[in-house]
């Protein structure tokens, strides 16, 4: 388990056993498997490995599932056989746990063979997700130990109290066959700042605060404003875009959503 910050690198640790086994065998063909919720960041880990000559694909929802199964496999109407063409592969724990997945990919005894560890990311949703809201996350233990019992699995996570460290070997069955790595989430550089309301809330005024009088427009600090609603976060443009100094452009106000 990795217990490491945004930014601490947990990313590069999917990949060390690549590198490990590159270092003993430059024509290695290992496979490392990562499960992630999230699409756009596979999409990118893909493009970022490509562009590191690390062939690499992303098996979910939003791609052609079956045509790049086709591609990994040698030939479909043959037993399953991996050519182990990508180095890695991500996907999604829906993907993950389809029968064409387990057909295709997990049964094959190359893929068996040459996958050297499974990376699950974003693993907070192993125990916050399940039930009606997400419930392939509540088979996830099975998936390891029925087609992955083999090979280390890496558990990744930025902010991982106890109560929820506790949860994820719960439902993962690891009892205390695991390692923790844990990091610091301090940030001595960040504090909280109060400010008790003024006025009404829909008014948006106390967010005045943000201009400072007599500043120059390239002394105002950036600012994040987080709100519910995208219809809250277009007021709050506007309403600043109304108030801002003139000296400010008022394309330095965006809203985002």
């Amino acid at each position: 388990m990795y217990d490491v910050p945004t930014g601490g690198g947990k990313t590069l640790s999917f990949w060390y056993p690549l590198f490990y086994h590159a270092e003993l065998n430059p024509q290695s063909q290992k496979v490392v498997l990562v499960i992630s919720p999230l699409i756009a960041l596979m999409d990118a880990q893909v493009k970022d490995l490509l562009g590191k000559g690390i062939q690499a694909v992303a098996l979910n929802s939003s791609s052609k599932t079956e045509e790049l199964f086709e591609e990994i496999t040698m030939d479909p109407s043959q037993p399953p056989t991996c050519h182990l063409k990508h180095q890695v592969i991500l996907t999604s724990l829906e993907t993950a746990l389809k029968s064409s997945f387990h057909e295709q990919l997990l049964k094959s005894k190359e893929f068996k063979s040459s996958c050297v560890s499974v990376a699950i990311d974003k693993a907070h949703c192993i125990a916050e997700w399940g039930g009606e809201f997400h419930p392939h996350y509540d088979a996830v233990g099975k998936l390891l130990a029925c087609c992955l019992s083999h090979v280390p699995v890496l558990i990744m996570l930025a902010t991982m109290p106890q109560d929820v460290r506790e949860l994820i070997v719960e439902k993962l069955d690891l009892g205390e066959n695991y390692d923790l790595v844990a990091v610091s989430n301090a940030k001595p550089t960040v504090g909280l700042s109060i400010h008790v309301i003024q006025h009404p809330i829909q008014t948006y005024a106390d967010l005045l605060f943000l201009f400072p009088p007599d500043t120059d427009p390239d002394e105002f600090k950036q600012t994040l404003i987080y709100v519910n609603t995208r219809k809250e976060a277009e007021a709050i443009q506007d309403f600043l875009h109304v108030h801002c100094p003139p000296t400010m452009s008022s394309d330095t106000i965006e809203f985002y959503h």
